[in-house]
């Protein structure tokens, strides 16, 4: 007998359903990190928890696009403890970030790592309670709503082949004001790389270079981190005195930060440019899976 919301009880039905299978996959990576960060929150565990969210999240998305049943009000208590554990990595970036300037640079900012340190210390602490208080059982709620997904497998990667090309004409049409529109587009190519690595790869690769996809997010999350800190940076100065040599030397840093910000976008744009203008989908990708109207209009965009 089946229990519902069991995790172990979908192993059967997991492997006719690629994104149930995915689905747990991610599920038992965060309760993994959940367990991990109970005793210690640690960067790694903070990283694979928060990926663990992210994928979960996406694939509710695209659940939806399949069912239409609305997910944000029963995810809101794993999003909120998504919220604590982005606060204390924020602050494992930044340091890394601020060490890495100093390095290169040859100079010190003592006093900032120390406010950057005590923060992180009492994130730490805070991002330690939540996942103690937290129901590790809060994601099996959607265990079941997956089997409502219908179709083959095929037939699933299909419409996942459909969807991804409806938000690659979103980027394309986000990525004339790349520079504004960054952080949209960044959300948009994450929901695009998850759901075609669900797909098997030799059609997820054949629709797309997923590679370079994955380029992408690696320069748009490292331009998301520049801004996190410019934003701690700023929150520090403004309670330090006029004259103040750290603070000169920070106005100096953020600058840097800013040119690195600019260059970052430049790279993603640059790798955007590589996927437009290499054919999307193969010949045997068009022959293996008959085209949406929406895919036929995108190979021919």
């Amino acid at each position: 007998m089946k229990i519902v919301g069991d995790l172990y009880s979908f192993i059967s039905m997991e492997e006719n359903n690629l994104i149930l299978k995915n689905w747990l996959q991610q599920e038992k990576v965060f309760k993994n990190n959940l367990i991990i960060s109970r005793k210690r929150p640690t960067k790694d565990s903070v990283h694979d928890l928060r990926v663990s969210v992210k994928k979960m999240r996406s694939y509710l998305r695209l659940k939806e696009q399949f069912t239409g049943d609305k997910w944000k009000e029963s995810f809101s208590k794993v999003s909120a403890l998504f919220k604590s554990f982005g606060r204390l990595r924020d602050y494992d970036m930044s340091l890394t970030l601020i060490r890495k300037f100093e390095r290169k640079e040859h100079v010190s900012f003592i006093f900032f790592k120390e406010y950057l340190s005590v923060n992180r210390s009492l994130t730490r602490k805070w991002a330690k309670q939540e996942a103690i208080k937290f129901n590790e059982h809060e994601p099996d709620i959607f265990n079941e709503q997956f089997n409502f997904v219908a179709g083959t497998n095929a037939e699933v990667c299909g419409k996942i082949i459909q969807l991804s090309a409806m938000r690659i004409k979103k980027v394309k049409n986000l990525s004339k004001h790349f520079q504004k529109n960054a952080h949209e587009i960044r959300k948009q190519l994450k929901d695009i790389y998850y759901w075609l690595k669900i797909c098997p790869k030799d059609l997820a690769e054949n629709f797309i270079n997923l590679k370079t996809v994955d380029r992408m997010l690696n320069y748009l999350g490292s331009w998301q981190d520049h801004i996190i800190l410019r934003k701690k940076i700023k929150q520090y100065v403004k309670d330090l005195p006029k004259k103040n040599e750290e603070k000169e030397m920070l106005k100096t840093f953020e600058k840097k930060l800013i040119t690195a910000q600019k260059g970052l976008v430049n790279k993603a744009v640059k790798k955007w440019k590589e996927l437009e203008t290499k054919k999307p989908i193969h010949s045997n990708r068009i022959k293996s899976v008959p085209q949406t109207p929406i895919e036929s209009e995108y190979i021919h965009t």
